[in-house]
Order: C-alpha cells, then sequence, then structure tokens
C-alpha cells in the first residue's frame, strides 16, 4: 500500500501529465483488498452472540479443502438431540449437511458438493421452531470431483445418529459402500439403538441389509448387488411402530458392471463368512457336478436343522451362522443357510419368499443355466400336532415343477 501511495503522489506532482488512471487503478486495488479480508473473516450474526456459538474449526474464512472441510465448535444454548444444519451453496445450488450437538459441542467433516471454486458456507440453528444463521464463511475447494447431498430427517438427530462414511452422496463404488458412523442417544430418554435397517434400490430391485450397532458404532460394507448404475441407499430405524422411521437417504454409482444379485452376501446370507466358505467345501468335497453339490447341501441343512417350534418370528439377527450354530430355525432361516452355502461356493441362488398354506421360504439355485427349486424346511422333517418330528425327505430338492406348485405358491424373490 505505501508504493501505491507513492506512485499516486508522483503522478499527482507530475506537470508532464494532463491525466492519470492510477488513482482509479489504485481504488480498485483497495477495494478488491477489502473484499479479500472480509472473505478470509468468519462473520457471525447477532444470534450467534446471543446463543453463544462460537467456531474453533476453520479459524478464518476462505480456507481450503478437497472435497470437503471440518468444522468444529461449541453453542452454549443448546439442548440434547439438536443439530447444526451447515449449508453449502456454489452457483445457485445448495446443500445440507447435519452435525450433532451434543454436551453443547459439535464437530465434524460437511462435503464441498459442487466442484472446485468457492463454496458460500452458512450455519444455521434451531430457534424457537426456526431455523436462524449464526455464521457465513467462504470455502475454496481444490477437488473436481462432483458429489450430492444427503436428505435428512428429524430422528438423525433426535437419536444422535451420525454417517460419518460416507459424507456425502454422487460417489462411485466399485461393487459396495461402506456404512460408518456412531448412535449417541442425546439423553437417557432416547432408546439406544441395537440395529439399523438399510435399504438398497435401483430401479425396480431392491434389497435390505441391517446393520448392527455395538458399543454406540456402526461400519458395514453394503453391496450394489444388481451392477452398474445409480442407486439410491437410505437408512432407516425401528421404533415398533407399524411403519420403520426414515433416518437419512442418499445416492450412489456403481461401478461394475455385473449383476451379482444371486451370488453376493446379502442380510442373513454370509456366504462370504471363512466359517461359511470351508463348511460349504466340506460339505461338497466329494460331490463331482454343481447339481451334485447342490444336492449334498440341501442335505446337510435339512438333516442338520431342527424346526424351531416355539419361534414364530423373523428376528434381525437372523442368518445362517446363527442357524448352524443353534442347529434350529424356521422355513427363513433354512433358506438363509441353504442360500449362504450355495453362493459360498460360487452356486447362484435366491431366497424364495411365497405361500404354502402359510408364509413360507424356500430356495432357488442356478444349475447348468436353469433355475432348480429346493424346499430343505420341508425336506427335513414335518410336524405333529406340537412336535417336530424329524425326518429326511430328499424329494424337495429339484421336485417335480408342477407337483411342486401345488403346494408352493412363489410371491416374490427377496434379496
Amino acid at each position: 500500500m505505501r508504493k501505491l501511495v507513492i506512485l499516486l503522489g508522483l503522478c499527482l506532482l507530475s506537470s508532464t501529465l494532463t491525466s492519470c488512471a492510477l488513482p482509479i487503478a489504485v481504488y480498485n486495488y483497495v477495494d478488491s483488498m477489502e473484499n479479500e479480508m472480509d472473505s478470509k473473516k468468519i462473520e457471525y450474526t447477532d444470534e450467534a452472540k446471543k446463543s453463544g456459538f462460537a467456531l474453533e474449526k476453520p479459524a478464518a474464512g476462505a480456507v481450503k479443502g478437497k472435497g470437503e472441510f471440518f468444522i468444529q465448535g461449541s453453542l452454549a444454548e443448546s439442548k440434547a438431540g439438536d443439530i447444526l444444519s451447515v449449508w453449502v451453496t456454489k452457483d445457485g445450488l445448495s446443500g445440507e449437511k447435519q452435525v450433532v450437538i451434543k454436551d453443547k459441542k459439535f464437530h465434524g467433516t460437511v462435503p464441498l458438493y459442487y466442484s472446485e471454486g468457492q463454496h458460500q458456507v452458512e450455519i444455521l440453528i434451531e430457534k424457537n421452531g426456526i431455523k436462524v444463521t449464526v455464521a457465513k464463511f467462504i470455502v475454496v475447494n481444490t477437488s473436481t470431483v462432483e458429489q450430492t447431498p444427503m436428505k435428512y430427517s428429524g430422528s438423525y438427530g433426535k437419536n444422535g445418529i451420525t454417517l460419518h462414511q460416507p459424507a456425502a452422496g454422487g460417489k462411485a463404488y466399485d461393487g459396495k459402500v461402506l456404512l460408518q458412523g456412531t448412535v449417541e442417544p442425546p439423553s437417557k430418554d432416547v432408546k439406544s439403538l441395537k440395529y439399523m435397517v438399510v435399504d438398497v434400490e435401483k430401479g425396480e430391485d431392491t434389497s435390505r441389509y441391517y446393520l448392527p450397532v455395538e458399543n454406540q458404532k456402526f461400519s458395514k460394507w453394503i453391496p450394489l448387488r444388481f451392477g452398474a448404475g445409480d442407486y439410491k441407499v437410505s437408512l432407516w430405524i425401528d421404533e415398533m411402530t407399524e411403519y420403520l422411521t426414515p433416518v437419512v437417504d442418499f445416492d450412489v454409482k456403481n461401478t461394475v458392471t455385473a449383476d451379482l444379485r444371486d451370488l453376493l452376501p446379502g442380510s442373513g446370507i454370509e456366504s462370504d463368512d471363512p466359517e461359511i466358505i470351508s463348511l460349504s467345501k466340506k460339505i461338497t468335497a466329494k460331490a463331482s457336478s454343481p447339481m451334485e453339490k447342490a444336492r449334498a447341501i440341501y442335505k446337510h441343512v435339512a438333516t442338520n436343522v431342527s424346526y424351531d417350534m416355539k419361534k414364530n418370528d423373523n428376528y434381525w439377527d437372523d442368518g445362517a451362522l446363527k442357524t448352524l450354530r443353534e442347529r434350529k430355525g424356521i422355513c427363513h432361516d433354512y433358506a438363509l443357510t441353504t442360500v449362504a452355502l450355495l453362493r459360498a461356493i460360487e452356486i447362484p441362488a435366491r431366497y424364495i419368499g411365497g405361500d404354502a398354506g402359510e408364509p413360507h421360504a424356500w430356495v432357488e439355485a442356478k444349475i447348468g443355466g436353469k433355475w432348480i427349486t429346493m424346499d430343505p424346511t420341508w425336506g427335513s422333517g414335518y410336524s405333529v400336532g406340537k412336535k417336530f418330528v424329524k425326518a429326511y425327505d430328499p424329494s424337495y430338492f429339484n421336485p417335480n415343477p408342477a407337483s411342486f406348485k401345488k403346494t408352493h405358491k412363489k410371491i416374490e424373490v427377496e434379496y
């Protein structure tokens, strides 16, 4: 600035110059300097002061981030279940990131959704049921990757859920996406979650998974089983009402071309577990063809699992591993176990939901390019009153289709 002032003085004193553009240039330069200084400031509102809002990170505006940036701070006037609403805007596009406040403090990663360049960041808190702005600043994105905002429900903050991975939607994945985060109930009045439900949709194809919550943490790879393309991933919680409660949803892209719906692991179908793989190989060691391998698996499940006459419902933690260890279950468990053992040795298999006088489940496997049917539950025995009689029946492996349809009505394939 000192150099420019001197030059301005020289210009004005010179008798040979009839006009000088330098004063305008200096004015513009000073103005741009002031704007640059302003852009590096965090602009706090009066509401920020009233509510005791303070940012520790970032300490100034105009920071740089590669696709995301980190915020940390405190809000003195906050209560259990409150959230921070962080809006990121660029070129007329806006997206929200919710950050849970706990014990009057907050921290989290905020995505820069809209490729490289300046993003305007606005932080809002809820005051008397209305969202009000407490701070504004600029963050410069150095990444060229486009992302999409997630969509949140009120249950996200209410239940203390924080989804760390992924931080945003719109990203591309190689056949599976990691869901990772924490569930920290903001108060004793909020019931701790044992699990969450994950629905994955691609067009008309859907699959469901259960996400265990242990020690207030969750981490699980979710398969994108229906081939390449765009998917919608939705998280839900079960609050013991008629319908599941939505939490958050986002979009992802799968880059794997192959449709692996009948080969990948699924909920309760732990076909990638070393214990399942080892057992399946052991069961089929003497079988010489895919058909004989499938028959051996059918026989193993039918003879080693007994029908649980006391169990009358399906549970979120049902699965092949649980069934094999307990050696009992209902049709749901027989089917999950059989499908897992088949997929473990690369035999395409699927879980069939249908009716056989009452809701029932059985299995289809693809052998030699054709789907065959098997019902390991009916092949395991029969009931007399309230007692299960163990009696292996091989006829329910690859039965005559016309005969099978007389007793079994196929309704849907479940993933």
